[in-house]
């Protein structure tokens, strides 16, 4: 695999799973208080029966939980969804829901050994070309909660809890972050500004409900012929990052070693897995940035300037300096005839460079400095250990060393 590749593997893995479709009907979608019409027997598996009544349920509180196979987080929830399902079966009914076709649904029970660990048997309608008509999306997991024949919410996964699923049944309603994939949202966002009286504005808020996640982009706003500069509902972390990114080209993956905190509360700032959600604790710590230039700039000075607008705003001082911290260093190996940076081989990932990024990404090791940047093509199979790593590297010359010396860190600090 050749260093673009690998990159934008890594990075598709790291992304919430979206249909592959680049339009989507929603000239049938449902909104959150419209009645639901009725809805035809579904095909089912993990039921009693081979199809499923949905509208027998408006007794219950009705989740439908949109997932496909592909879909890491998805599965990963499915044990706390049988979990609600077993202890809330008087009030709840949890329902998969996919668009995959039922030989693959079957198989996918059939072999996925943490769901037979964790007892995980749920009614699964497959095929679902209706339902997804009903509740259009992008991306998965996506779960829209019906009660008393209605559709009370369109939201997270992470909001799926018993004490919200006890508050429906027994209020009748309930409010929850909505999930929409397509920024429907905006309209009660954007700073409309006028063309011949303003020259700027710029606007910082928190989570914007209904709005999807977006991350930094910079264009002509076409009404107003103004340069427009957004992000929506990112963490802290993640807008500072991005911005830098567009000044200062990422040479390395920014691990936790890298990052030095000189805050009060580093939680505000970046997500910590527990037992919150990314989703909650986006709704409570993400934010929103909006900015109006008539002067038009490349991407990188706007860049700064929205840097220098975040750091006004959250009373911090963002920085790249360096800090002397254990490493490993990749090397050359003294008195060989080879030379690394020419070698060629089939396969494998292309580079040096690319060698200390995969090695970053198996986050087990310290932080990975390349000190020769070669450009041969370089297979590893196992990057179980050092000593393994290194026993493969040698066909290439190469060795990797622990040290402890300067590297660039991204530095927050607190100044109000």
């Amino acid at each position: 695999m050749n260093k673009k590749l690998t990159i934008i593997a890594i990075m598709i893995f790291l992304c919430p799973i979206v249909w592959a479709q680049k339009q989507i009907d929603r000239s049938q979608e449902l909104k959150i208080g419209q009645v639901m019409p009725d809805i035809p027997v579904q095909p089912v598996i993990n039921y009693k029966q081979s199809n499923i009544d949905i509208n027998s349920f408006r007794d219950k509180v009705v989740i439908l939980d949109f997932f496909d196979t592909f879909c890491v987080n998805c599965i990963s929830a499915m044990p706390k969804l049988q979990k609600l399902q077993n202890e809330l079966g008087d009030k709840l009914q949890v329902i998969l829901v996919t668009w995959q076709d039922q030989k693959t649904i079957e198989k996918f029970y059939q072999t996925n050994s943490f769901l037979k660990e964790n007892k995980v048997k749920m009614p699964t309608i497959y095929s679902a070309d209706l339902l997804r008509s009903y509740f259009p999306h992008i991306g998965v997991p996506h779960t829209a909660w019906l009660y008393r024949n209605k559709v009370q919410a369109i939201t997270y996964s992470d909001f799926t809890k018993a004490e919200n699923i006890t508050a429906l049944y027994t209020n009748g309603t309930i409010q929850l972050p909505e999930k929409s994939d397509f920024n429907d949202g905006l309209n009660s966002v954007v700073n409309v500004v006028s063309k011949d009286k303003d020259i700027g504005s710029v606007r910082i808020t928190g989570y914007q409900d209904g709005v999807e996640r977006t991350g930094i982009q910079i264009n002509v706003d076409s009404i107003t012929g103004l340069q427009r500069t957004t992000f929506y509902n990112m963490d802290i972390l993640g807008a500072y990052t991005a911005a830098w990114s567009k000044i200062k080209k990422p040479t390395f993956l920014l691990k936790d070693e890298r990052i030095i905190w000189k805050v009060q509360d580093s939680s505000r700032y970046k997500y910590f897995k527990g037992e919150e959600g990314v989703n909650e604790w986006l709704l409570k710590n993400g934010i929103t940035y909006e900015r109006y230039d008539k002067i038009k700039m490349s991407d990188s000075l706007q860049s700064q300037i929205m840097l220098n607008d975040l750091n006004a705003f959250l009373g911090l001082k963002v920085y790249w300096t360096t800090k002397v911290l254990p490493c490993l260093v990749i090397k050359q190996l003294k008195n060989k005839h080879k030379d690394p940076k020419s070698m060629k081989s089939e396969g494998g990932i292309e580079g040096t460079d690319v060698l200390a990024f995969m090695i970053d990404y198996q986050g087990n090791y310290p932080p990975v400095v390349d000190e020769v940047d070669g450009k041969m093509n370089i297979q590893i199979d196992d990057y179980s250990s050092l000593e393994k790593l290194n026993q493969q590297l040698k066909v290439y010359d190469l060795v990797i060393i622990k040290e402890k010396r300067p590297i660039e860190v991204l530095l927050f600090e607190q100044v109000m």
